[in-house]
């Protein structure tokens, strides 16, 4: 968990909300993977059979901008420029194939991270239960 100049599957805007959250909270996480895949991914089983086909699936697997490791929790995090209602469904949506998928012994929480909270964010993140930061 260190300032980098790229992140995996992090676009240019992501990257700067990142890292922006980074030089504010330097020892907020032990430790972060990125793009991590999770989900089964497409069935490609109608497709004739070819060296390709477990690429496909691999690569229409979900993925997930940032999962973070505190002591006590693991956040799945969307970096998102202008957080909006999508934001909060797919942090909530990979939070929950994450719990369903990997074997954990924390709490999984559903966490957006953001350079703008539109309106009524904050309203609907707190009923949902899902964390969002402003970078």
């Amino acid at each position: 968990y260190k300032k980098q100049l790229k992140y995996p599957h992090l676009g240019p805007e992501d990257t700067a909300i990142w890292s922006k959250f980074i030089e504010h909270y330097p020892d907020f996480y032990g430790a972060v993977d990125y793009d991590v895949k999770v989900g089964e991914g497409r069935d490609y089983s109608t497709l004739p059979e070819d060296q390709y086909t477990e690429d496909l699936k691999y690569l229409s697997k979900k993925r997930i901008d940032v999962v973070g490791f505190t002591n006590d929790e693991i956040h799945i995090i969307e970096v998102k420029p202008k957080a909006n209602l999508s934001a909060l469904g797919q942090a909530l949506g990979l939070a929950s194939i994450y719990r369903e998928t990997a074997p954990i012994d924390k709490r999984v929480l559903a966490v957006v991270i953001t350079d703008e909270k539109l309106p009524d964010i904050d309203n609907v993140a707190s009923k949902l239960g899902v964390l969002i930061f402003l970078a």
